[in-house]
């Protein structure tokens, strides 16, 4: 009874100091709706310029903002305040400048494998002269101190079409695969060249020719587009991240899916032809089944259309299923080498498109780019959970207002009855409590973002000023103020570049950002119903044309009553054991995957994996009431125990004076 009584004022005081806590955020944001926050409520209404990247700069795991001059010539990182929320400044601004090129991509990255932050600049000297194609690259390495070094390195040229920055040979180190400026017209790869003796090399990359991991026949009969949407994502199953590209053709465009196959590079898998009118790819699994799907926007003419292509691949072994064609749960990593995307057969059971007719006013159209940057800047269909159920939303940019579509399960009235059948999602836009969105004038990119990293994902609106051909953009900060009854897990793989604990001397840097491209996340969840589903999330699956993609994945798991059973997480080591099995993960949790090997290791037996619970502010004050509810506890024990010691004397007394009157 006393343990009852007491657990339930350790409770009540529980929820009564959580609640005064956050009466403050409650003050400020106290409806079920997006907030809108104003730059100088962030500490960026005095940027001059435009948010280019995100990573995380100071490694303590919060993200930080790249921001690139007005005039694309410098680069300045805002790191971010916990305690004060807000971002603060560099001490000296800008903290890179480039006066002999134009910066037209900005890619955050562990480039010299020191464990610090590094950015690569890529660029051009003259952008309106065609006949210099040339694209300069020059990585700038972070000193963990919030600082670049003075000096750059000065890595080959590229042509035309901005490199992908990926890890071809399997060492966790950043490569670049791109056309070379000089040496030929195929594609070629910079191959990152790094070693532990030499951190400070002024040369790290020797460029060579692509034909020895990639089908020089096959790759020929693909131009990169300009832009591009390349990816390095995992497509056939396996936790090992493929390629995608983007090619251009006479009138419209096509893709090329290429699976990793170890040490023997890559195969080409599939061609698929774009519909005419496409814009930018982007990738998610929008029907939450584990397999990573494919989405994009179609403008032609009035046709205002968003267009998922399903990535149709075995499914998940149920209970009582017996069929060898399908992954078992602790087997989510298993390459499927029928996976396929059916692009000939719009709205099937594959192939769902959602017409924006109806949401958008007349003139209005979906924007594919920004017509004031100089270079190119695509503007992409982002995905990203923001109610945290599961299934990606997405957010869409018109020339007038920024949409948040949110994910539902297909029926009849939307979808067709084969789409509805297969349990294939379509999106409905959300109106209620997302009037902040269509209130910012002239929005130019929107992404989500969140920025306090408490598992609520927010969303950032960069929107034009009145100053014209020029990179300067308001930053919008929209609060995910919308009451979620989920879970979330946010998860990132750094590049495993040490340990858990990385020794001072050696120069390594605790690696929380050093984010490795193309990393595979997939996990069950049992649903509310006891069903299990399946699910994938890739990490920095692009990097070209300023994409803007987070640093780290934040993963929604809807309503469950339950751990998370298994967590894979893959990357493209050359290795049959590439992914790292974890289970019983604990919702609304951070998980962080380094993934360390020794030279003589070929499995993921020596990778580290941290946990990280989101603390309370009140966590201090249920320890005290926890102390508190002791020390009263104790006493009433105490007291008790005294009582009952009592009474026990007591009744000795009394027995020592009964007569025994049968003895008499």
């Amino acid at each position: 009874m006393l343990k009852n009584v007491a657990a339930l004022i350790l409770c009540i005081a529980t929820l009564t100091l959580g609640q005064s806590n956050n009466f403050q955020y409650a003050t400020r944001f106290p409806q079920n709706k997006l907030y809108n926050l104003s730059p100088s409520s962030t500490g960026l209404d005095g940027i001059d310029g435009t948010v280019a990247a995100f990573g995380d700069f100071n490694n303590d795991k919060f993200t930080d903002l790249f921001v690139l001059g007005a005039d694309q010539r410098s680069l300045s990182v805002y790191t971010w305040h916990h305690q004060n929320f807000t971002f603060i400044a560099p001490s000296k601004t800008p903290q890179i400048i480039e006066n002999d090129f134009i910066i037209t991509g900005v890619v955050p990255g562990d480039f010299n494998y020191d464990g610090k932050l590094d950015v690569l600049l890529m660029g051009q000297k003259d952008l309106q002269n065609s006949s210099d194609p040339e694209i300069l690259l020059r990585i700038y390495r972070g000193n963990g101190n919030d600082t670049f070094e003075s000096t750059y390195i000065d890595v080959p040229s590229a042509k035309e079409k901005h490199p992908m920055v990926l890890d071809l040979t399997g060492d966790m180190k950043l490569d670049l695969l791109g056309y070379p400026d000089e040496g030929g017209s195929g594609l070629s790869m910079w191959i990152n060249t790094v070693d532990g003796e030499h951190l400070n090399a002024t040369s790290i990359y020797n460029r060579t020719s692509a034909k020895t991991i990639l089908d020089e026949n096959e790759t020929n009969q693909c131009l990169w587009a300009h832009p591009h949407s390349n990816a390095v994502v995992d497509l056939n199953g396996d936790c090992l991240a493929d390629l995608v590209f983007v090619c251009q053709r006479t009138g419209y465009q096509s893709l090329q899916i290429w699976t990793n196959e170890r040490d023997e590079g890559f195969k080409k898998a599939r061609g698929l032809n774009l519909p005419t009118g496409a814009g930018p790819i982007s990738y998610a699994d929008i029907d939450g089944d584990g397999t990573m799907d494919i989405i994009f926007p179609v403008i032609q003419g009035s046709r205002q259309q968003i267009h998922i292509v399903y990535n149709q691949q075995m499914d998940l072994c149920s209970k009582q299923d017996n069929n060898a064609n399908c992954r078992k749960a602790q087997n989510l990593c298993i390459a499927d080498p029928d996976f396929k995307f059916d692009m000939n057969s719009p709205d099937s059971n594959g192939y769902v498109i959602f017409d924006l007719k109806g949401y958008i006013d007349s003139g209005e159209s979906i924007q594919t780019q920004d017509p004031d940057f100089k270079g190119v800047w695509p503007i992409a269909v982002h995905p990203g959970d923001y109610n945290l159920d599961g299934y990606p939303d997405l957010l869409v940019t018109t020339n007038n207002k920024v949409l948040l579509l949110d994910s539902t399960l297909c029926s009849n009235q939307l979808c067709t009855s084969g789409a509805t059948m297969a349990s294939r999602r379509t999106f409905s836009v959300v109106r209620q409590g997302a009037e902040a969105l269509s209130k910012i004038p002239n929005p130019r990119q929107a992404v989500f973002f969140d920025i306090d990293e408490d598992g609520s994902l927010d969303m950032l609106i960069l929107s034009k000023t009145s100053r014209q051909s020029d990179a300067n953009r308001t930053p919008n900060f929209i609060i995910n103020n919308f009451f979620n009854d989920a879970f979330f897990l946010k998860g990132l793989v750094s590049n495993g570049v040490c340990g858990s604990n990385c020794p001072a001397e050696s120069g390594y840097a605790k690696p929380y950002g050093v984010n490795y491209p193309g990393a595979t996340f997939k996990y069950t969840v049992l649903d509310t119903s006891g069903t299990k589903r399946v699910h994938q999330v890739s990490q920095l699956s692009q990097s070209s044309y300023l994409s803007l993609q987070t640093p780290y994945c934040l993963i929604g798991l809807g309503r469950t009553n339950n751990y998370v059973e298994e967590m894979f997480a893959g990357v493209s080591r050359h290795q049959d054991k590439n992914y790292l099995f974890y289970e019983g993960v604990i919702p609304n949790s951070q998980l962080i995957f380094i993934p360390y090997q020794p030279n003589d290791v070929q499995d993921s037996s020596t990778w580290k994996v941290e946990l990280y619970i989101q603390p309370g502010d009140y966590v201090p004050w249920v320890l005290v009431v926890l102390i508190v509810a002791a020390i009263i506890l104790g006493i009433v024990v105490a007291v008790l125990y005294w009582m009952e010691k009592r009474e026990d004397e007591m009744e000795r007394r009394k027995a020592l004076h009964i007569i025994n009157f049968d003895a008499l």
